[in-house]
């Protein structure tokens, strides 16, 4: 009888909280119902709701109501009833969706009062590490070596409160391509059509620095935002329910820059970041709009390690800088004998030198672990040994900030005259830098073109004068310590001055054009001219040509110079051997521009080509509008 007492009671008891639960639950949802709270902006950006208002994730531990992906409404009666459910350790909807149900308890003015008492150890543990008080945005400069890198990378990182110095050892938020196989040429076409899965990560951020800065050989700016410690703590919450979700990693829209700006749409609404990047999402792009939203408190400067190496040769000279990777490819037993032809202070910068040439090395893998090691112990211990100062300097902050560049994308309107006659030009490129761009900001020696085409009203008639789909050069100079290869290709459609297979002064037909060149580059110790000799292969089809296509091979020079702050120019000599004629064709380009201000140029381009006795010249006058 005793024990039927107490189950019955038992019975009671639980009944009743199950009935308050459900009560609580239901008067909450009709009251989110009269507050219209699933179409409020963050609620939906919370479940990442499309303009169809249905949710782009696809990991069915997402949601809480069944067809909670298809129906906001629904998920969110859902949530709301599962914020006054008791669970054990970590199952609770506020260990499981901290962020989420934070916007809930806040909107509903829920007391703690109505709510059960949770427990969330996995992620008190979690955040605990963090410790988030200020976010910083972190911007990794292009890198030519990886398709989904040209443009270069954003991320974020978190920083506790008062660590500013130790910011080295903060976590980041990364939003990356998770990618299985090799990179290959295919790894370039998968990820222009979203067929990678991308995903967020968070590791400490000296990694990051590591990757970047040393084993990229990219300079970082850290813009720490002007989010404040709730809401950069409310976007580490929302990160915490991200942990198993994916979306379709797109290089050019949907990637990295992309994704951070939703997360600050998240604590900033009325910014609407996201919006104004549908059709492409350059990094550099995306941070110019959170600078215009005045959410960008302060910019830092990290220079990679190889800039921090050039800069040591541009301040102890070329020869002393040769000197020091001239002593990295010694027997370690022959560094003492090496130093004895220099002086102390010589000696210890041939040294530092020698350690940061050596170091960058290793992580090329250009030389393995077991032999670069043992040298790296013994350049610092001949270091130790020298009582003199670090003699390195501090590398000089670039004159341009990089969200102080020009646009990427630009309009450019012309006159001139081809063979004479009067033409009128007008031209569009998508992104992204030209060498004849104005140069504050970007690297020398980069060109990336993507979508570059150009009408000619010439003779009363409109034409495509040219369609550049994608056009990539990396003109990496000669230094001291390596001699990389200068590469590029171009992949589009021109106007070609040949009429039935043979060069012509009248006449121009389309081509579809692929171009590739390998070469080598030189630069002064001040980055402002840059020289490139290669040898440049052609692949040219139209239905003009003889045999319907043509195969061209010879060499190319040129030379980009920076005269001022706001003139640069340009110059190129081309000189292909056609397989179909047996000829050699000269083709020279070169344009001086003059930059009004940071978003309009004025340039002015010579465009010369010769074969035997015929020539073909173009001269035009355009402005350019960066927008």
């Amino acid at each position: 009888m005793k024990l039927k007492t107490i189950f019955f009671f038992s019975f009671l008891f639980h009944s009743s909280i199950l009935s308050a639960s459900t009560t609580l639950g239901e008067f909450y949802q009709d009251k989110a119902v009269q507050l219209q709270l699933a179409n409020d902006p963050t609620w939906q950006r919370l479940l990442y709701a499309n303009s169809n208002k249905n949710s782009e994730v696809d990991y069915a531990g997402f949601f809480y109501a069944e067809q909670g992906k298809h129906d906001l409404t629904q998920e969110l009666k859902q949530n709301i009833t599962a914020l006054f459910e008791q669970h054990e350790d970590n199952k609770s909807i506020q260990c499981k969706f901290p962020a989420r149900s934070e916007f809930l308890i806040q909107k509903l003015n829920i007391t703690q009062s109505d709510l059960p008492e949770v427990s969330c150890t996995e992620f008190d543990e979690w955040i605990g590490q963090i410790k988030p008080y200020k976010a910083t945005l972190i911007y990794a400069t292009d890198f030519m070596g990886n398709p989904s890198s040209m443009f270069g990378h954003t991320l974020l990182r978190l920083d506790p409160k008062n660590l500013k110095e130790l910011n080295l050892v903060s976590y980041a938020v990364n939003y990356a391509a998770t990618v299985s196989d090799e990179q290959s040429w295919s790894y370039a076409w998968k990820g222009l059509t979203g067929q990678y899965p991308g995903e967020y990560s968070l590791m400490p951020y000296y990694r990051k620095v590591k990757e970047y800065g040393d084993f990229e050989s990219r300079d970082l700016w850290e813009y720490e935002l002007t989010l404040t410690e709730q809401e950069t703590r409310f976007l580490v919450k929302h990160i915490w329910e991200l942990k198993h979700v994916q979306f379709p990693y797109y290089f050019i829209n949907d990637n990295c820059a992309y994704r951070l700006l939703g997360l600050i749409d998240l604590v900033r609404p009325q910014a609407n970041l996201q919006r104004r990047f549908k059709a492409s999402a350059i990094p550099i792009e995306t941070i110019k709009a959170i600078r215009d939203e005045h959410l960008i408190e302060t910019a830092e400067y990290r220079p990679a390690l190889e800039t921090q190496l050039n800069a040591q040769a541009k301040q102890h000279g070329y020869a002393l800088a040769k000197h020091a990777h001239v002593l990295t490819q010694q027997e370690r037993s022959e560094f003492a004998n090496f130093l004895q032809k220099f002086n102390v202070q010589q000696q210890a910068r041939i040294l530092e030198m020698a350690y940061d040439d050596l170091y960058l090395q290793l992580l090329s893998r250009k030389v393995e672990a077991k032999v670069a090691e043992p040298k790296l112990r013994q350049l610092l211990i001949l270091r130790s040994q020298i009582d003199l100062d670090k003699q390195r300097a501090t590398v000089s902050l670039p004159k341009v900030d990089p969200v102080d560049s020009h646009h990427a994308r630009h309009i450019s309107l012309g006159v001139g005259k081809v063979q004479g006659e009067d033409v009128i030009t007008l031209g569009h490129r998508q992104a992204y830098h030209d060498l004849i761009d104005p140069q504050g900001g970007y690297r020398i020696g980069t060109q990336l073109k993507l979508l570059d085409g150009q009408l000619q009203y010439r003779d009363d008639q409109l034409k495509l004068e040219s369609f550049n789909v994608l056009s990539v050069n990396s003109y990496n100079p000669i230094t001291p310590f390596k001699t990389p290869l200068s590469w590029g290709f171009n992949l589009g459609w021109k106007q070609e001055a040949q009429h039935q297979g043979h060069f012509s002064e009248t006449e121009q037909h389309g081509v579809f054009n692929l171009n590739t060149q390998f070469g080598f580059s030189a630069v002064n110790t001040e980055l402002e001219h840059l020289c490139y000799a290669q040898i440049q292969n052609h692949l040219q089809a139209g239905k003009n040509l003889d045999k319907g296509w043509r195969v061209g091979l010879g060499p190319t020079l040129g030379c980009q110079n920076i005269w001022t702050d706001r003139i640069n120019s340009l110059v190129q000599i081309e000189l292909p051997y056609w397989s179909d004629r047996h000829v050699w064709q000269m083709n020279i380009g070169s344009a001086v521009q003059y930059s009004l201000n940071a978003q309009n140029s004025l340039q002015l381009s010579w465009n010369y080509q010769q074969s035997k006795h015929e020539n073909w010249q173009q001269i035009a006058v355009n402005l350019l509008h960066y927008f």
